[in-house]
């Protein structure tokens, strides 16, 4: 499922592509779906680049979720099980997810790296059905979950045009990257992260650097490698002075840097729109 992203031109986009990025499955090839799939992944592609508003991020993410609960509903019933499709927000967290365009944001949240996820609960019609199950339905609602889940998501993924979208994405931002203009705004943005006092090749590289930090300091808090939910881990974390130091620090940095950020993507966009089109 698609992670709670967004929208660091380049570091959104690996990010977003490293969790999506799906094989092909067939589905008809008629003009609607196949037309649909082309304008998703259009729509995608601009979301990858930075081009939309958080709002449609978050939109698209929650279509995704939400036709891959239905598709997986499906499947299961084929299997002879019952599956009450979840809500896309239990799946999705749209709330918390990265948003490199909000200077509200990065004074709350900083990058996002140290947010911790908030999904809406199960029904409790799922819950109930599921712990009702025999123990023979158990073992075969267990068994035909994860192959109806994967099937159905590498569907949804196809349907939205998401692999399309980011081989598009990759091709353009090659274009980008190599662009005289995007050259310089990097530059003007090293020079204008460092005089903040966050000297980095880039946001990418000061978000990487950052998570190297986070993930050590995790290491710290679970102990042992044990997985805990996650409203453990954020109490943990807030009774943790080694987490209150780094989350500050990511805060500042975001805030420091945010007016750099906020010119570069503007360059970024523009020039990745030109390329997309002329492309297109």
């Amino acid at each position: 499922m698609l992670s709670r992203h967004k929208h660091l031109a380049v570091a959104l986009a690996v990010l977003i592509a490293a969790v999506v990025a799906a094989g092909f499955v067939y589905f008809p090839s008629d003009d609607g779906p196949t037309a649909r799939a082309a304008a998703n992944t259009r729509r995608f592609v601009l979301i990858l680049a930075g081009a939309s508003g958080q709002s449609e991020s978050a939109a698209f993410d929650l279509e995704v979720a939400a036709r891959t609960e239905a598709l997986t509903s499906t499947c299961m019933r084929s299997h002879g099980s019952r599956y009450l499709p979840r809500n896309p927000r239990s799946v999705v967290d749209v709330e918390d997810a990265s948003d490199f365009s909000s200077l509200g944001y990065a004074r709350e949240h900083g990058f996002g790296i140290s947010v911790f996820p908030h999904f809406a609960p199960d029904s409790t019609a799922a819950r109930s059905y599921q712990r009702n199950l025999s123990a023979a339905s158990r073992r075969a609602y267990d068994a035909a979950l994860p192959g109806c889940v994967d099937s159905s998501q590498r569907t949804a993924e196809k349907e939205y045009g998401i692999p399309e979208a980011n081989a598009e994405w990759a091709r353009v931002d090659g274009e980008v990257q190599r662009d005289g203009r995007y050259r310089s705004a990097l530059e003007a943005w090293r020079s204008c992260a460092a005089a903040a006092g966050h000297p980095a090749r880039s946001r990418l590289a000061l978000i990487t650097a950052l998570r190297k930090r986070y993930t050590s300091v995790m290491a710290g808090i679970q102990g042992g490698g044990r997985e805990l939910p996650q409203d453990r881990l954020a109490a943990l974390a807030a009774r943790n002075p080694v987490w209150r130091k780094f989350h500050q620090s990511e805060l500042a940095a975001a805030v420091a840097t945010f007016p750099c950020s906020r010119a570069t993507d503007r360059i970024y966009v523009s020039v990745f729109l030109q390329y997309l089109d002329r492309n297109g």
